[in-house]
């Protein structure tokens, strides 16, 4: 399954990663289309992106791309609710969802920045060369080096 870029949520089915979320007690799916339908964040100023994995209309992994809202942090990327389902993790999807992020992230930022809270995401961002970093809003940070 690759990674595609997406202007929209809709005409994709985004029902099964809406409850699987909402299961795990996590908000991050009903914050994306909300703030998606409000227009508070729709991943389109430059440099954004959505990106999802499907199974046929299905969503089944999703991260976003915004610019980083910190101004001490300068030409920073963040990533944005990243999920993927559960009957479709330890297949690689997160993985490939930050990789096509970090290509599609170059030609605009020079790092990018994510706060994975208090999930267990530290491990899959370590391992993906991001670093933790000590700062109010964000976790950890990756140089995107040219």
């Amino acid at each position: 399954m690759k990674p595609i870029r997406i202007d929209s949520p809709e005409p994709h089915d985004w029902m099964n990663v809406l409850r699987e979320s909402q299961a795990e007690g996590l908000d991050i799916i009903t914050r994306l289309l909300g703030d998606f339908r409000s227009g508070t964040n729709r991943f389109d100023a430059p440099g954004e992106a959505l990106l999802v994995c499907l199974a046929g209309s299905d969503v089944v992994a999703v991260a976003g791309l915004n610019r980083e809202t910190d101004g001490s942090l300068a030409r920073a990327g963040r990533i944005r609710r990243l999920y993927v389902l559960p009957g479709f993790r330890g297949h690689g999807l997160g993985r490939k969802l930050v990789e096509a992020i970090t290509s599609l992230a170059r030609p605009s930022f020079a790092a990018l920045t994510v706060n994975v809270g208090g999930s267990n995401a530290r491990g899959f961002y370590e391992h993906l060369g991001f670093i933790r970093v000590e700062h109010p809003s964000i976790t950890h940070r990756r140089d995107l080096a040219l």
